[in-house]
């Protein structure tokens, strides 16, 4: 019949007794204001098994019992009677050593334990003990402490930091200090503020600025460093160090202002050589990529290969860009499968870079030639030209481009797809074009 509380709230440990087998039995006698008046006041009130007042009291072989002392599996009635006599007891607070003067009726002990100010709780915020036998278990304190060590000595209370206003935990507030940008620091290199006593005091934040910019203490290089002055001085000797040395900080800077700019005549010398290279270069390669991808002739070859796969597919294809004609009007051919198994042909104008050099809209002449590998002589042949009913119906075909290309114009009535899988016109899977194109004057 221990008073020594457990980690939970145990209550019952202090007002009922408590058995080897850690059931709770009848009320402890101790507590009663008025011991028991009589022997046969303890027959009546006292259980014969476990010697505590009866509770729950019933009659068992001509002896009270608590309901809790009877053997598992017999049947008994509560004794009326007995109850409202033991109920009715007056009984002081289990925590009476402890300082707490509440007394009432056996019936009220356990709903007081609620509320009595002397009863142990565990801390609401959870801290741990440090030492004794509840070392690393939570810290319990008489409810009337808790107010207080939550205030005043809970490590886990939380506590605003002066200098930055940031809520830290009270057992990490030290740590915190150690870190707060906000703490004032004195400066490394105790410089002192006119007018003050003692070494200047910065929030730990502003210090590497301090350094930087102002500190009179700090060592710093000579501003004309990069010139070849080597000086290392503190700060507030920078002045009198640069009026002392004037004209060799003078001669350096100009020493090193011819090298700077003999070094920039060298480097824009190279750039108007390499700029002169490139530019040859460039005028070099449009010269020969207009002279390959130009028709000077009005005539261009061009062999299509994977023919299976695209008539497969119903495929497009386009050719190479080319340039016709002395103004070098820019075109493309396009080729496609999708006409009722027949092979359409047709000439597409595309943006050029001297669009605005020629007359629009295009008028031409074009001749589209399927070469037979075995006979040229037997070679398909198609030759038509834009009409004045061309430019009426097709007329955005013939005008200054705005896209990529125009829309094409060819022949809907070309050799089909069958015709050109023979031997006589696909060779090794490739078909090869001779398209023929002559300018028209403008109507």
């Amino acid at each position: 019949m221990a008073e020594k509380l457990t980690d939970s709230e145990g209550r019952e440990d202090l007002v009922y007794i408590k058995t080897e087998d850690g059931s709770y039995r009848g009320w402890r006698v101790d507590l009663l204001v008025d011991n028991l008046s009589s022997k046969m006041e303890e027959k009546l009130l006292l259980c014969s098994s476990c010697k505590g007042m009866l509770r729950d009291a019933c009659l068992y072989e001509e002896e009270f019992r608590c309901g809790v002392c009877i053997p598992e599996g017999v049947a008994w009635q509560p004794v009326k009677m007995n109850r409202e006599i033991v109920s009715d007891k007056m009984i002081s607070c289990p925590l009476k050593k402890r300082g707490c003067e509440w007394s009432d009726t056996v019936s009220t002990a356990i709903h007081h334990l609620e509320e009595c100010e002397f009863f142990p709780v565990l801390c609401p915020l959870g801290c741990v003990c440090l030492e004794g036998e509840r070392k690393g278990k939570v810290m319990k304190l008489e409810k009337r402490w808790i107010p207080e060590h939550q205030r005043d000595s809970c490590p886990l209370r939380e506590l605003v930091c002066e200098f930055c206003v940031n809520k830290v935990k009270a057992c990490e507030m030290n740590p915190h200090l150690m870190d707060c940008e906000h703490f004032p620091v004195p400066c490394p290199n105790g410089c002192v503020r006119e007018g003050d006593e003692g070494t200047r005091q910065l929030k730990r934040r502003d210090i590497p600025v301090h350094l930087n910019d102002e500190c009179p203490l700090q060592k710093v290089e000579c501003p004309y460093w990069e010139y070849g002055c080597r000086e290392e001085m503190e700060r507030r000797e920078m002045d009198f160090h640069e009026k002392e040395f004037m004209h060799i900080h003078y001669r350096l800077s100009m020493t090193d202002m011819k090298l700077k700019l003999a070094t920039a005549n060298t480097k824009i010398e190279n750039f108007e050589k390499q700029i002169t290279e490139k530019d040859s270069e460039l005028k070099s390669i449009i010269e020969v990529l207009y002279s390959y991808s130009t028709l000077p002739t009005g005539q261009l070859e061009w062999k299509i290969t994977g023919v299976k796969q695209k008539i497969e597919n119903e495929e497009y294809t386009y050719s190479d860009p080319f340039y016709v004609g002395l103004y070098k009007c820019q075109g493309c051919i396009e080729c496609n499968w999708l006409n009722l198994g027949k092979l359409y042909v047709s000439i597409c104008i595309m943006k050029g870079g001297y669009d605005d050099k020629l007359h629009w809209p295009i008028r031409y002449k074009y001749t589209l030639i399927l070469l037979n590998h075995i006979n040229s002589n037997n070679n398909y042949k198609y030759t038509n030209q834009v009409t004045k009913e061309y430019l009426e119906n097709f007329g955005d075909c013939f005008k200054r481009p705005t896209q990529l290309r125009n829309e094409g114009l060819g022949t809907y009535l070309f050799v089909s797809n069958t015709q050109i899988l023979e031997a006589k016109y696909c060779k090794e899977d490739s078909i090869t074009l001779l398209i023929k194109i002559e300018f028209l004057p403008a109507l």
